[in-house]
């Protein structure tokens, strides 16, 4: 196993003996990440259920709300061997349960709480709102680590608890998504981890994951994405009408970028009495989480990184036309953040905004016959 260097570990070792002051001496701990918790949320809760077991000598719970319904997550959480629940599984206990957060925080809005939960620490690497860490006794927030699963295999790292096949590859899938092949907001400790944890992972069933095979309504959701899509100079946008989980609006931003010449990609979509959203951008100091905190402002709750957030507005009990008013308006002004940001010399002034179509008509050509024709699919 990789040893980090001794700096580290000793300040690793006391950030651990730091955390083990806020947690009980035996019995029961809850592990709870985000709601509908992706593979930066569930890898590190696993490892976190493994450092308490073999470090503290604690029972950890992994609790969280929400689906996993993403094809490659739904691949992942069958190769997870540690048993998690959903909070009405569990029977209400007399007394509250001490919970450290994973990959989110009891301040961010994305996280439903249990009533019996005791809020003692967080860890996290998502940037933090000024006066919030006070809510717990103990808070490792890095922001500058590109996924929380490289925290996780540090502290295993600096007390000698080797992961086991199944929970490196989990590791090392989450990093691969979280940072995006490492393209994305990620760092040298990001590189360390995934080589580490890479040569240690299952690499057939790491492939499953990546290449885990897709429902039709997965298709479904793509058709109307295209449809619905949109270019306004450099930034690609759409939405969908509905959906069941979240986890959809997150891969059509990812996706959205990789547009030639686009640098900012979002995707809106509808859920029961939300509108959700999702932003992706590539360009230098784009800072998505401050730019979408600032737009939703009280409407809802926002966060995220320099080139990925999230975010939601409620709009509860709002008819369905009230709601593609707003819904417009949160666009436009998106849209008007995103080219102020981007320092664009053209000014929007009061006119509304031009987008124009995402998926262009195939060129028609002429055939040898002197007809015309649509290219050959093959």
């Amino acid at each position: 196993m990789r040893r980090m260097d001794d700096a580290k570990v000793k300040k690793t070792v006391k950030q651990l003996e730091q955390l083990r002051a806020v947690l009980p001496a035996r019995g029961r701990v809850l592990i709870l990440p985000h709601d509908h918790p992706d593979p930066d949320a569930l890898a590190s809760a696993a490892a976190l259920h493994l450092l308490l077991h073999e470090r503290f000598g604690l029972n950890g719970q992994i609790v969280f709300t929400g689906l996993v319904a993403r094809a490659e997550n739904q691949e992942m959480l069958r190769h997870f061997r540690y048993r998690w629940r959903h909070p009405g599984e569990l029977r209400a206990p007399s007394k509250k349960i001490p919970t450290i957060f994973v990959d989110t925080a009891p301040w961010t809005g994305n996280v439903t709480i249990p009533s019996y939960a005791e809020p003692v620490a967080v860890i996290d690497h998502h940037p933090i709102r000024k006066m919030a860490a006070p809510m717990v006794a103990f808070a490792d927030i890095r922001q500058g680590a590109g996924a929380t699963a490289t925290i996780l295999n540090q502290y295993l790292d600096a007390v000698g608890v080797a992961p086991p096949k199944w929970l490196a590859t989990l590791l090392t899938y989450a990093i691969i998504t979280e940072t995006l092949d490492l393209s994305r907001d990620s760092g040298p400790e990001d590189l360390e981890a995934y080589v580490d944890l890479l040569t240690r992972s299952n690499l057939k069933v790491l492939g499953k994951i990546r290449h885990a095979p897709l429902t039709r309504e997965y298709f479904s959701h793509m058709k109307e994405a295209m449809d619905n899509g949109q270019v306004f100079g450099r930034v690609a946008f759409t939405h969908l009408h509905g959906v069941e989980q979240t986890e959809i609006v997150a891969e059509l931003a990812d996706f959205l970028l990789r547009m030639e010449r686009i640098s900012w990609a979002f995707c809106t979509a509808y859920r029961e009495d939300r509108l959700v959203v999702s932003l992706r951008s590539s360009a230098a100091g784009a800072r998505c989480g401050q730019l979408l905190r600032r737009l939703i402002g009280r409407s809802g709750e926002a966060g995220g990184h320099h080139h990925m957030a999230a975010g939601f507005i409620a709009m509860k009990s709002l008819k369905p036309s009230t709601r593609e008013v707003k819904r417009n308006e949160f666009v436009q002004g998106l849209l008007r953040r995103i080219e102020r940001r981007t320092r664009s010399q053209s000014s929007l002034g009061s006119s509304p905004l031009a987008p124009q179509p995402l998926v262009m008509a195939a060129p028609v050509q002429e055939n040898q016959a002197g007809g015309k024709s649509k290219p050959d699919a093959g």
